[in-house]
């Protein structure tokens, strides 16, 4: 019984010896936290804000708002990020508050990431806080003061005789520039004393040698074209009709005995040129001869050499 005892007690220390040791649990200390925060207690109504954070991490990982966590009645308008150490950084945060009164400011999130930016480690919260919304005051004082008085609307008789004296103004200053571009065309056309027909003519022959034609340039041989007609109807009856649409210068025509019977041959013309010059038509070869022969046509018939013979057959 004896050696029994003192076999077990010689045992159980050897067993005792060869169970491992189990290790004390301490805190783990955290990856990420907030060691600053300012906030400020009071603001007005949809004034902008400045709040600041500063979270320590550790150096190697970098640090990221978490935007879920924005608090309600609020709304983020800027954000700076500063490192100011290798395991420090700075948030600079800008709000703009949208409710009335005593409103909570959650806290917010920031997360620990890799260089990368995927993997989260760690997160930190900042501490909920409370901030007065006050209303915007627009005036100091209750009294407001007109600063003119009250607006008493004029008789519609003054309106009226403004908007007369208006547009004679207006009709005065187009007088005025037609009456200068009149003279400009006399001036031009005391350059050249040749006679209106020699002068439309010399200009027709001189549009189809010019190669305008020839080089597609459609749209500038009609645009040319025209001019010719037109300066002929200043240089030959006095009338400007530079500024005149195809159916305002049809119209004059209707009004010159010698083209009553070249009015429907003009109007086919004028017709053709609107097509070629608004609507970028391609006229055929046809088409540009038999236009030209119109214009010919109306200076030959109007010359004062064509007038003479005519009276003469009568």
């Amino acid at each position: 019984m004896k050696k029994l005892f003192l076999f077990i007690f010689c045992l159980c220390p050897c067993a005792a010896a060869q169970q491992p040791a189990v290790p004390q649990t301490a805190a783990q200390t955290p990856k990420i936290s907030v060691t600053a925060q300012y906030i400020p207690q009071k603001t007005p109504f949809a004034g902008a804000f400045d709040t600041r954070f500063e979270l320590s991490h550790l150096p190697e990982y970098v640090v990221e708002l978490d935007k879920e966590s924005m608090p309600e009645g609020f709304t983020l308008t800027a954000q700076q990020r500063h490192t100011l150490s290798p395991g420090t950084t700075a948030y600079e945060l800008t709000f703009m508050p949208f409710t009335l009164g005593i409103s909570t400011f959650t806290a917010l999130t920031f997360e620990l990431k890799e260089q990368s930016g995927g993997k989260i480690l760690d997160a930190a919260q900042s501490a909920e806080t409370h901030i007065d919304v006050t209303p915007v005051q627009y005036f100091k004082k209750q009294s407001l003061l007109d600063i003119r008085p009250p607006y008493i609307p004029s008789n519609p008789l003054f309106w009226f005789f403004v908007l007369v004296v208006f547009a004679l103004i207006v009709y005065t200053a187009y007088k005025f520039y037609k009456t200068l571009q009149n003279k400009s065309r006399k001036l031009t056309q005391m350059q050249d004393n040749r006679p209106p027909d020699v002068i439309a003519l010399s200009k027709i022959e001189a549009l189809l040698q010019s190669g305008l034609w020839e080089h597609a340039q459609y749209k500038l041989f009609y645009i040319e074209l025209g001019e010719i007609l037109r300066e002929y109807f200043w240089r030959r009856f006095g009338q400007d009709v530079s500024s005149d649409t195809s159916a305002e210068l049809l119209r004059r025509a209707r009004r010159i005995p010698q083209l009553a019977k070249l009015l429907l041959p003009l109007r086919e013309y004028l017709n053709s040129s609107d097509l070629v010059k608004f609507a970028k038509v391609t006229p055929t070869q046809d088409t540009m001869r038999q236009d030209v022969n119109v214009v010919r046509n109306v200076v030959k018939q109007t010359s004062p050499q064509e007038e003479m013979l005519t009276k003469e057959d009568k």
